[in-house]
């Protein structure tokens, strides 16, 4: 194996008889006339031969080759013949040889004479920062730097002495890159990029899940201007941002959205909290909410949006004053991935334990809880707008307890529960809301007009009470009374539709509630009797229907209809004429009405005749009663109108006559 330096190598190897030593070598091979050769006449078994006046950084091939009593032995390494070579007086390689701005180098010197060398980059004079160093004597030297800003593309670094004279140089090629900070983080954060490497006076996009955020330019050097983004609601996991240059070249740099929770730092027990989530997965399913590591129930079902975020509230439980966590997790976001909310502040307060939050109906039984109250406290007591429901209650030893009391009759909407001990003071407070409802319909069937009662609770405090049969509104004035209790009566509306319906009850406070009403349908008992004309003979058209109808009411009107016999209905007769809403007991036509002209017309005809309530109710027709119209004929007229005109001549001519005589 060779030592070798710039001029000069030592060749060793050993033999196993004592013999000479002899090295040939050269700067080409096959071994040839220009090689040279060094001998020893020694005989040894460790043979070392020193070769000098060799040229720096040049390649060598040899052989070696020993004589020994019983003949000389050559190795030449199988014709391919042995080689080193000497190094360079100056020289300099890097580790790697391409990469990224900011990226940390390797840099192996070698330098003939001690002195003090620089390592620069693309300009002799521009040293890197860790490039100096300063070496004793002739030698390699190893150092490292970081890779400076520069464009894309191959830049030189030289090796120069301590007057920046060239000594030797290598080429590294630089990437473009993209350095982000962070590289992960909740919704929200705040995210800043920046680049270098790339190709001078480029124009460049940024994009994140590919929508562009910026589009900028590079300098000379192959940067860009930093970019500050803050990470939108998106569901969580691995994004990159991508940097597009000339819509082609890209370069991606990964950030990781992770799941979070907010919350407020503290509340009071019963108080409602919002929490709200965002990375979580898009559309994720089984949301839960720990307290204390417990299960929370939220005020309503949990839904993920398709970007990863919730909302949520739920009620600080029962517990004693101190610190809490809350934690959540879904069907895919584990627990553990989630930072808790740490330190939570419960404080005293009252909740309302119930398996479904209210609103509650008056006479439900009512169970508070406290929490956060004096380690066996006294004097607890709890009050419903102002007045005592519960007293006489002693707190736990780490401040909670419970009590029952019963809904007293209440208006609709909020209202103010209060708990307050010998300690805790003020009272702490928390609301619950009323419920109208129906209590009872009766009857829960009936005709337009019937007459109906219902009670109820729960509703406004004096308030217009409206009532509807399926969306018609019953005509009569009620009013709520001051503690929401309803006790009304109404009639069956008008126009109300045959069949089920909903009865609804709603006030101007916003309560309302609504149940099964049949609305039913009734023929009056009633049948009018008719009078005249009955089985006479009319003139004209000109004609007085009478009929005996109801006497002393003014509840009711009469529809007429007047009809020729015909084929086509079930009585055998057309109807020509209807008149309804008929107040008195007869009825004479006028001469606007179609029907004059046709009771003009000689003929047959009958009509009849059917009285009908206020709210819609009718009762049976009556029979049907004939009459016939034959007018005076014209021949009639014309000796009429004779035996009138005759009748005046003679009148005429006796009074001209006693005139003569006297």
């Amino acid at each position: 194996m060779p030592n070798v330096t710039f001029t000069a190598a030592t060749i060793t190897w050993t033999t196993n008889t004592t013999s000479d030593s002899q090295v040939h070598y050269g700067t080409d091979r096959p071994k040839n006339v220009t090689w040279e050769s060094v001998h020893d006449l020694a005989g040894v078994t460790y043979h070392s031969i020193h070769l000098e006046g060799l040229t720096a950084d040049e390649v060598y091939y040899f052989e070696v080759e020993s004589t020994d009593g019983s003949g000389t032995a050559t190795d030449n390494n199988g014709g391919e013949y042995y080689s080193f070579k000497t190094p360079a007086w100056y020289s300099i390689s890097l580790n790697p040889v391409a990469g990224f701005c900011g990226e940390e180098i390797t840099v192996t010197a070698t330098v003939a004479t001690g002195g003090k060398y620089h390592v620069s980059w693309d300009s002799l004079a521009a040293v890197v920062g860790g490039g100096t160093f300063t070496a004793s004597a002739a030698g390699v030297r190893t150092l490292t730097f970081l890779m400076p800003v520069a464009k894309k593309g191959d830049h030189k670094v030289y090796l120069v002495d301590s007057t920046y004279a060239k000594k030797a140089e290598t080429n590294f090629e630089t990437f473009p890159s993209v350095r982000i900070d962070p590289d992960e983080g909740p919704v929200g954060t705040a995210v800043t990029l920046s680049g270098c490497g790339f190709a001078a006076s480029q124009d460049i996009q940024v994009k994140f899940k590919d929508t562009v955020i910026t589009t900028t330019a590079t300098t000379g050097n192959g940067t860009w201007p930093t970019i500050s983004y803050t990470i939108p609601n998106t569901p969580g996991g691995d994004y990159n941002f991508v940097v597009e240059v000339d819509e082609a070249t890209w370069v991606g740099r990964a950030f990781e959205v992770t799941p979070e929770i907010t919350a407020p730092t503290s509340g009071a027990v019963g108080r409602t909290i919002e929490i709200k989530g965002t990375g979580f997965q898009s559309n994720e399913k089984d949301v839960e909410i720990t307290f204390d590591g417990e299960l929370v129930e939220p005020n309503a079902p949990i839904v993920v949006h398709a970007n990863g975020s919730w909302e949520a509230t739920i009620v600080v439980p029962p517990l004693h004053r101190g610190s809490y966590t809350i934690d959540a997790s879904g069907q895919s976001t584990r627990a553990r991935d989630v930072p808790d909310i740490e330190d939570f502040s419960v404080g005293a307060g009252i909740v309302i334990l119930v398996e479904a939050p209210g609103p509650y109906l008056v006479g439900d039984s009512i169970t508070v809880a406290g929490g956060g109250f004096a380690t066996h406290e006294t004097g607890i007591k709890v009050t419903f707008e102002g007045q005592v429901r519960a007293s006489g209650i002693t707190a736990k030893a780490d401040g909670t307890w419970e009590s029952s009391f019963v809904l007293p009759a209440s208006a609709y909407g909020p209202h103010a529960v209060e708990a307050s001990g010998d300690i805790t003071k003020p009272a702490v407070t928390t609301s619950l809301s009323i419920q109208a409802r129906i209590l009872e319909v009766s009857p829960d069937e009936g005709a337009p007009g019937d007459l109906v009662s219902l009670t109820g609770d729960g509703f406004g405090s004096s308030q217009q009470l409206r009532v509807t049969i399926g969306g018609v509104d019953a005509s009569e004035n009620r009013v709520t009374q001051p503690n929401g209790n309803v006790v009304v009566s109404f009639h069956v509306p008008k126009d109300s539709i045959e069949g089920t319906q909903q009865l609804a009850v709603s006030d101007g406070s916003g309560a309302t509630y609504s149940t099964d009403f049949t609305v039913t349908r009734k023929t009056l008992s009633t049948t009018p009797l008719p009078i005249s004309p009955r089985d006479s003979t009319l003139r004209s058209g000109e004609v007085t229907f009478r009929w005996q109808g109801v006497t002393g009411s003014t509840g009711y009107t009469y529809t007429l209809e007047i009809y020729t016999p015909g084929t086509n209905t079930s009585a055998g007769h057309v109807n020509i004429w209807s008149k309804p809403g008929i107040a008195e007991s007869s009825y004479t036509l006028n001469s606007t009405e179609t029907a004059r002209e046709t009771l003009d017309e000689p003929g047959t005809y009958y009509w009849r005749v059917k009285i009908v309530d206020d709210y819609g109710n009718k009762g049976p027709w009556s029979d049907y009663i004939k009459f016939k119209v034959s007018p005076i004929q014209t021949w009639v007229w014309v000796v009429v109108g004779l035996v009138v005109f005759v009748g005046l001549m003679v009148v005429a001519y006796r009074e001209t006559k006693f005139r003569v005589t006297e």
